[in-house]
């Protein structure tokens, strides 16, 4: 499994960072080829067993990535919150954790994930892990960065 981690220092207060990222219709617009669907699209709703599929495609050709929310605690002006992400899907597997805290003039965005591709090798997991952390650092950016 591959481990990665990435930490974004935002002028954004927690409760709006956080209301960015997990605004999960904004991931269709920002992650190339990719449309979320799901029970709760909006921040403000998911709850503990909020589900949504990211289904990444050119045509007919692509994979689905099912998660599950185990765990959503919303921040305050005042208190970090925490959301704990199942992925459940054949090909990519594994567990995000994304903690907003808030901080002076801002806040600070903490994305942990464990992630598996089927039929990759364990021995690539420093290449999977790199290569993920771009491509999420980029995704979290692009998100925060919406109005």
């Amino acid at each position: 499994m591959a481990h990665f981690e990435i930490r974004i220092d935002s002028p954004l207060s927690a409760p709006d960072a956080w209301a960015r990222i997990l605004d999960l219709r904004a991931h269709s617009v920002v992650i190339p080829l990719t449309t979320v669907t799901g029970d709760t699209l909006d921040a403000a709703g998911l709850a503990p067993g909020s589900s949504f599929n990211a289904r990444t495609a050119v045509g007919p050709a692509g994979f689905d990535d099912p998660m599950v929310f185990e765990e959503v605690i919303q921040p305050t002006e005042t208190s970090a919150g925490q959301a704990r992400i199942r992925k459940e899907g054949k090909l990519v597997r594994g567990e995000i954790t994304l903690t907003v805290t808030p901080r002076a003039g801002g806040s600070t965005v903490v994305w942990h994930q464990d992630i598996t591709v089927n039929h990759v090798p364990r021995l690539a997991d420093p290449v999977v892990a790199r290569v993920a952390r771009g491509a999420y650092a980029s995704v979290l950016k692009k998100l925060l960065a919406r109005v």
